[in-house]
This record gives structure tokens, C-alpha cells and sequence, in this order.
């Protein structure tokens, strides 16, 4: 390999010396940012118009059940369809919908009907953007350098949790709601900008099939197969028992540790911080980790006990380095897990098996309901330790597959 070459299979950042991806990066550095001033400024209008708590539990299912109705299908269409002219179309459609959001805010004409309803509708179009965006990244990259790509992917998504929220806020607070849809409009606009100079040769599918059978065939490649069974499930026990802990925090804060709303604050940021930190450690050691397998279970073990020592952390002195190290090794396996489904899924399944891992995501609120429902009966360090005992369980138990920990 020339030195040159190897430099760049070294290097931290080495993706983003591939001219698509890094068009393709710093559009999802804008995509990011749009979609955390959205769900801001939607939250804070909805609270504004109505006074009412209970219109944010329908936002959240305005928001969260048509991902949950139409990711699947987003992945079977990403498989038959052109990825990018996919892509631009749901980025087309995002920013339109919040272009309407920004003229109903500024003429004072939103009422929560608006906000429900074009909220449901921006979760449509991200429904199906998601697989197509996911699938196109190897198509991006040289498979040499695609474990750092997905590795830079993460960061956009941590430090955007840590950062955008908190801009948003202080914006609408100086200018008024308008200026979040502003900014989340224009940012989608930026994102499409760049997302159209992308040079992708075309995949068209020869499938005819139904949309049903070719959506139940993405089930069952990953229902036969235990390596991506195995990986998919552990996206999932992530997401219903160990990411529910984030909505408990508010209790840790307030009642565990007198900390008020400022120390919730630095509670999430100990943890996105941990998590910006695992990125950054996979996207420059990918290439040393020789057996994915082992690491992958190990650090989903580590996240398990470390939730469980978590939930019973007496002050913040200790909460705080351990929700570091919660971030690091969530953020550690999953980016392997990703990872690892880029390069083995088949081209052709690539949508459909992406958007599974996706749903996984999108079931987040499910697994808080579960673990404010344990905390209600028993009590928040409970939930927390129950949620870190099944993570760890679940990936003590994947040790016991061959295939898994033979992953390279």
C-alpha cells in the first residue's frame, strides 16, 4: 500500500477525503441542525399556543408514529428506487414543510392543529429518507475507509444533541419562534444544496415485485441469518432498556440530587460528551479492531453494569464520569454495529435492513414508557438498574453465538 494511502486509512478524518462524502457530511452537519431546531421549536410552540402538557404527549405521537408506520416501508422503497433522488425528494419535501411552518409562525396564524399536523407530516418524509440516506454511504466511499465514514456520521447527530437544542432555545428566546423554523428551513435548504452535487452512479432495481413481499423478504433475510438477528437485537434492547435512562434524568437531578435544572443540563451533557468521545475513538482506531464480535458484546456488557452502577450513584460527583463512560461505550457498539451491517448486508437488501436498524431507534419513547411505568411503581434508580441488568443479560447471552463472535 502506498504511504499515502495508508495515511489516509490512518488518518481520524479519512472518509472526508472522498469528495461525495464530504459533501455528503457537511450536508448532514446542516440536516442535523435542522432537524434539532425543529423538534425545539415545535416542542416550545406547542407549549406557547396551548399551555397545555398533555398537547406535548401528541406532539410526541404526531412526531414518533409515522416513523415507527413507514420506516420499514422507506427501506423497501430506498431498494427499488434511486437513493439520492429519494434523498432529495424527502429533503425537498422537509424543507417545504417547514417553510409553511415559518409563514404560519411569522403571520401568527399556527394554531396546534398546524403544528400537529405539519410535525406528522416532516416525520413522513424523514420516514423514508432515513434508509435512503443510511444506504447510499457506501456508495460514498471505498469500503477501506467505510467504518471511518460511519464513525463521522455519529458525530453530526452527538454534538448536534449537545449544541443545536441549546442555540435554538436562546434564539427563540431573543426573536420568537419564528427564528427556529427559520433556521430549520434554512438549514434543509442547505442540506439539498449540497446533497444535489453529489456524483452517485445510478442502482436501478429490476425487481417488480410487490412492495409487501419485497419488505417481508428483507424480514426474513434478517429473521434467517443470527449475526444480523443478533446485531439488530442488540439495537434494539439498547433502545427499549438502556437509552430509556434519559428519561429518568429529570428525577436524578431533582430529587436524587437537588441539582435542579441545571444539573440535568450537565447530566445530558456528561453524556453526549462521552458519546462525541466514543465517535471520535472509533473513527480513528477502526481499522486496529481486528475482531468486531468480541468488542461489540464486551462494550455492550460494559454499558449494562455501567447503568446498572449509575442508578445507584449517590451525588453528582459520581454520576457524572459514569454517564461519560455510559455515552463512550453506547456510542463505542453502536458505531460498530453500524459498521458491521454497511459492509455485510447485500446491496440490494441495504434499505430494508438499514430501516429495521433504524425502527430500533424510533422506539425510544416506547422503552421510556417502560421505565417511567418502573419508576412509578418502584422508583427511578430501579428502572435504571433493571434497564442496564437486561442490556447486559442480552449481550452475555449473544457471547454464546459463534457466528457473532467470529465478526472481523
Amino acid at each position: 500500500m502506498p504511504a499515502s494511502a495508508q495515511a489516509a486509512r490512518l488518518s481520524t478524518f479519512a472518509a472526508l477525503g472522498a469528495r461525495d462524502y464530504c459533501l455528503y457530511w457537511t450536508g448532514l452537519v446542516f440536516y442535523v441542525l435542522g432537524h434539532r431546531a425543529e423538534y425545539t421549536t415545535f416542542a416550545w410552540m406547542t407549549w406557547t399556543v396551548t399551555r397545555n402538557p398533555m398537547y406535548l404527549g401528541y406532539l410526541g405521537l404526531a412526531q414518533g408514529v409515522p416513523l415507527v408506520v413507514f420506516q420499514l416501508f422507506g427501506g423497501v422503497l430506498a431498494d427499488r428506487v434511486n437513493r439520492l433522488r429519494l434523498l432529495l425528494a424527502t429533503q425537498t419535501m422537509i424543507a417545504l414543510a417547514m417553510t409553511v411552518a415559518f409563514a404560519l409562525t411569522v403571520s401568527g396564524l399556527a394554531r396546534i392543529e398546524h403544528l400537529l399536523a405539519l410535525a406528522a407530516l416532516s416525520s413522513v418524509f424523514r420516514a423514508f429518507d432515513e434508509p435512503s440516506r443510511l444506504s447510499l454511504v457506501p456508495q460514498l466511499v471505498d469500503r477501506e475507509r467505510l467504518p471511518n465514514a460511519v464513525a463521522l456520521g455519529s458525530i453530526p447527530w452527538q454534538a448536534g444533541r449537545m449544541i443545536w437544542p441549546s442555540i435554538t432555545g436562546v434564539l427563540i428566546g431573543a426573536f420568537g419562534a419564528a427564528v427556529g423554523f427559520a433556521m430549520a428551513a434554512a438549514a434543509s435548504f442547505v442540506a439539498l444544496s449540497l446533497y444535489s452535487r453529489l456524483r452517485v452512479r445510478p442502482e436501478a432495481s429490476t425487481d417488480d415485485r410487490h412492495a409487501l413481499t419485497r419488505f417481508l423478504e428483507g424480514l426474513s433475510f434478517v429473521r434467517r441469518d443470527s449475526v444480523f438477528t443478533g446485531l439488530i437485537g442488540l439495537a434494539l434492547f439498547n433502545s427499549l432498556f438502556a437509552m430509556s435512562y434519559l428519561t429518568l434524568l429529570p428525577v436524578y437531578a431533582d430529587s436524587y440530587f437537588q441539582a435542579g435544572s441545571t444539573g440535568y443540563g450537565v447530566l445530558n451533557a456528561a453524556h453526549g460528551a462521552g458519546a462525541l468521545i466514543g465517535t471520535l475513538t472509533v473513527a480513528t482506531i477502526a481499522h486496529l479492531i481486528l475482531r468486531r464480535g468480541p468488542v461489540v458484546l464486551m462494550a455492550a456488557t460494559c454499558l449494562g453494569m455501567l447503568l446498572m452502577a449509575f442508578s445507584m450513584a449517590p451525588g453528582m460527583s459520581t454520576a457524572l464520569p459514569l454517564l461519560m463512560l455510559v455515552g463512550f461505550s453506547n456510542t463505542f457498539y453502536l458505531t460498530q454495529v453500524s459498521t458491521i451491517l454497511q459492509q455485510k448486508v447485500p446491496d440490494r437488501l441495504r434499505g430494508r435492513v438499514l430501516s429495521l436498524y433504524s425502527l430500533c431507534w424510533n422506539l425510544m419513547p416506547l422503552g421510556g414508557l417502560l421505565a417511567g411505568a418502573v419508576a412509578a411503581t418502584v422508583s427511578a434508580r430501579a428502572a435504571v438498574l433493571l434497564g442496564g441488568a437486561v442490556v447486559a443479560a442480552n449481550a452475555l447471552l449473544l457471547f454464546t453465538s459463534r457466528r457473532l463472535r467470529a465478526i472481523a
